[in-house]
């Protein structure tokens, strides 16, 4: 039996029990529940009498039962509730003083673990005459886009002071969240090179092989006279209504980025790649690399610039722009050779580049039902009154399917077609790397899915659009701000995937929907749930923390992170 002694409180641990007595009555120990499933679960229970008979109530539930969690319970008690018993100290909580506090936890480690935190630090030293905690700005501008992605003006107005106070500043001004912005900007180039050596150095990351591709980033406006970022231009949202920039995103093979770069909205692709590419080489010095990028990059131009380099690429090819007898060529299925029953692999040459041309049973009923989907509504046209050539002749997807004549009907081309059905299921990449396999090539090339999910975080659960910055510098900040927050998110995202952590719902549990791999955004929506909420003891307060739902604790887990305590 083990006796911890304080002022005000005797704590005994005896088994699987603490015995709690204070320096006024009544008696309270921890028990030992279990749920239906045999969990075990820790709860601060109160024996008291009332009318002469001795009565029971829990007071606090204190987490689920782990091996060593009693002592750390009871260290935890015995420092806070030297002044009061329990039963008072409940008495003082107040919900409605409640502060979110589950995903801040989580976001201080990341920032600590890849550097974040060290690089902002840095920066304090070039603006020694700053007069506010820029390294808090930052976490909290980060801590929002997981919360709740919003302006920066509603984060100082509605969310700030919603955030656990002892990890943020409430006083924060609004000047200092944009300040931190243009701060972000200037310094743009420093930041990605110190954190991509930092976590060079701490995880011995390899980025021989790289991914690149680019989205359009749209503003709810149509000034294009506050810069030169914001113009007119191809919206890969379909918001030709709305001024934009082109954001390019460099990763590496886990979908971890690396660098951006930002164009004016009206940028062509393909004009995009010296930039980056002169970067791989100047700013992270490294001495091999590989360049994964899609069809919208393939040019000639573009190919011969990273070969200028003394760099590889594996890129896809646009068959289509290839001269008609080469077409035919690729399309011919007995050059193939069948590596499944889904999959066909053929190897051939494109002047001195390798040129890898695959066929697939999925894509070729992916090709077939996009085409038939387009047939559909052009023969639903067809069939109203007002079905003269000019109803169609500014949309590509119907042209191409339509002989078309100026003042009769349109009429469906069969022969163009059947010609179009010749080509499904291909796909085709070309590649100077002369050190992988035609399947290796494939592989690698089938990684760029990694940089479109990255995409998909960074305008959904992150919301980098619409942007609500007019400046070009504000704009940049703003992209920096949002490459940090999915710089953890990336890192939180392999780690749930190297646990192969599963998503825990009712739904799941009850065969409603299928089982599947739990994310990030699932995570920190349940973290958001875990409330500080402060006690009050007289001239004290105490922190107390709700409690910490199953995906959350496991998201913590993948990381490597212990369950804090219920007193923080």
């Amino acid at each position: 039996m083990d006796t911890l002694l304080t002022k005000w409180l005797l704590i005994v641990v005896f088994g699987d029990f603490v015995y709690i007595f204070t320096s006024k009555p009544p008696v309270m120990f921890i028990r030992i529940t279990k749920n239906k499933n045999g969990d075990a679960y820790y709860h601060l229970v109160e024996s008291y009498r009332e009318k002469g008979k001795v009565k029971q109530r829990t007071l606090l539930a204190l987490g689920k039962a782990e091996e060593g969690k009693l002592e750390q319970l009871s260290s935890a008690i015995s420092k806070y509730l030297d002044t009061i018993h329990v039963l008072d100290m409940a008495k003082h909580i107040d919900v409605k003083n409640a502060y979110i506090y589950g995903p801040l936890m989580v976001l201080e480690r990341m920032m600590e673990e890849l550097g974040i935190n060290q690089v902002i630090s840095g920066l304090v030293l070039k603006h020694q005459r700053l007069r506010f905690d820029i390294q808090k700005a930052v976490f909290t501008m980060i801590c929002s886009r997981f919360i709740r992605p919003v302006s920066k003006l509603a984060l100082y107005d509605q969310w700030i002071d919603q955030l656990y106070p002892v990890m943020v500043d409430h006083r924060m001004e609004l000047q200092h969240i944009y300040r931190s912005l243009d701060i972000l900007c200037q310094h743009k180039e420093l930041i990605e090179q110190s954190l991509y050596l930092y976590r060079k150095d701490l995880f011995s990351i390899n980025v021989d092989i790289v991914l690149y591709d680019l989205t359009t980033l749209r503003f709810e406006s149509t000034r294009t006279d506050m810069g030169e970022l914001r113009k007119f231009g191809y919206s890969k949202e379909m918001r030709s209504d709305c001024t934009q920039v082109v954001f390019g995103l460099l990763t590496d093979t886990e979908g971890i980025p690396l660098s951006f770069e930002v164009h004016p909205g009206n940028t062509f692709e393909g004009n995009t790649l010296e930039a980056i590419v002169s970067k791989m080489r100047s700013k992270f010095s490294v001495r091999r690399f590989i360049f994964i990028a899609d069809r919208g990059l393939f040019s000639a131009k573009n190919l011969e610039h990273i070969r200028k380099r003394d760099g590889e690429f594996i890129v896809g090819l646009r068959m289509g722009v290839l001269e008609r007898e080469k077409q035919l060529d690729f399309y011919n299925a007995d050059h193939y050779e069948f590596i499944s029953e889904e999959l066909a692999i053929w190897e051939t040459s494109l002047g001195e580049d390798r040129c890898i041309i695959t066929w697939s049973r999925s894509r070729a009923e992916r090709d077939r039902k996009t085409r038939e989907d387009i047939l559909d509504e052009i023969r639903k046209k067809l069939s109203g009154k007002n079905s003269k050539a000019k109803s169609f002749i500014t949309n590509q997807n119907y042209k191409k399917f339509l002989m078309l004549q100026q003042e009769s009907k349109p009429v469906l081309n069969q022969k163009a077609i059947d010609e179009h059905a010749r080509k499904d299921g291909y796909f085709g990449i070309i590649t100077n790397v002369k050190t992988m396999t035609a399947r290796e090539i494939v592989y690698n090339y089938k990684q760029l899915w990694k940089i479109e999910d990255s995409f998909g975080e960074l305008k959904g659960s992150l919301k980098a659009r619409p942007v609500f910055h007019w400046t070009d510098h504000r704009i940049i900040g703003h992209l920096m701000l949002c490459f940090l927050a999915y710089l953890c998110e990336a890192y939180m995202t392999k780690a749930l995937r190297d646990k192969s952590e599963l998503l825990h719902a009712k739904a799941i549990d009850k065969k409603i929907i299928k089982q599947r791999p739990l994310t990030v955004p699932m995570a920190m929506s349940e973290l958001s749930s875990v409330m500080a909420i402060p006690v009050k003891v007289k001239s004290n307060t105490i922190w107390v923390r709700t409690d910490i739902p199953e995906n959350a604790q496991n998201l913590l887990k993948a990381l490597g992170m212990r369950i804090p305590p219920k007193i923080l």
